[in-house]
């Protein structure tokens, strides 16, 4: 799936929905909020409808990002069941949280530039993602490469419907003991069944 950096030490897996105005609203900057989280080693970011998880990283390092696909149940198609983020370095293993598959979908990339996040990004990766069958496409954000994770309309459906007030939520965990230093971790498979390692 590539990989990403984020220059300003601080890697966000956030949702989609409310990214461009929530913080606005709260007179806070995302990177603020996601510098102070990940300072205490990484966790959770929750802010009214907003959710994500932040985790310091090397602002030098290119982050080799991967995913595990199983079909879909209900239509065949390949659907993402974990994303993966190779951090590297030596850490022990945590959980961090858990974040609900958004219908307007993910975004994986640096805490700053995405604080520049508008509807134009959204727009940009909602037509380029409908082209990709993970629906998984790089986006210029702010001069930062960021990763934008969507969903097939029917599988999130009948998947993740009702996302966090349904209980449709899934665990973000760093992994200590990965073969590549340690890695970021989220488990999307409502199932519980994924392959042992991603691809």
């Amino acid at each position: 799936m590539g990989a990403i950096a984020a220059p300003s030490g601080v890697l966000v897996l956030a949702t989609v929905s409310h990214l461009d105005y929530i913080w606005p609203d709260v007179a806070e900057r995302l990177s603020d909020r996601a510098r102070a989280v990940a300072a205490t080693g990484g966790g959770h970011i929750h802010e009214w409808l907003f959710e994500a998880v932040a985790v310091p990283v090397d602002p030098g390092r290119r982050l080799p990002v991967l995913a595990a696909t199983q079909p879909s149940p209900w239509f065949g198609a390949p659907a993402i069941t974990m994303l993966e983020v190779r951090l590297g370095g030596d850490t022990s293993s945590r959980l961090l949280g858990d974040l609900p598959a958004d219908r307007c979908g993910m975004v994986l990339g640096d805490a700053v530039a995405l604080d520049s996040w508008v509807d134009r990004d959204f727009d940009n990766f909602v037509r380029s993602a409908a082209n990709h069958p993970l629906r998984v496409v790089p986006i210029e954000v702010s001069g930062c490469t960021v990763l934008g994770v969507g969903w097939e309309e029917g599988d999130h459906s009948m998947r993740h419907r009702g996302e966090r007030a349904y209980g449709h939520v899934y665990p973000v965990t760093v992994v200590g003991d990965h073969p590549f230093g340690s890695a970021l971790r989220w488990d999307v498979d409502p199932a519980e069944v994924r392959p042992s390692a991603a691809r």
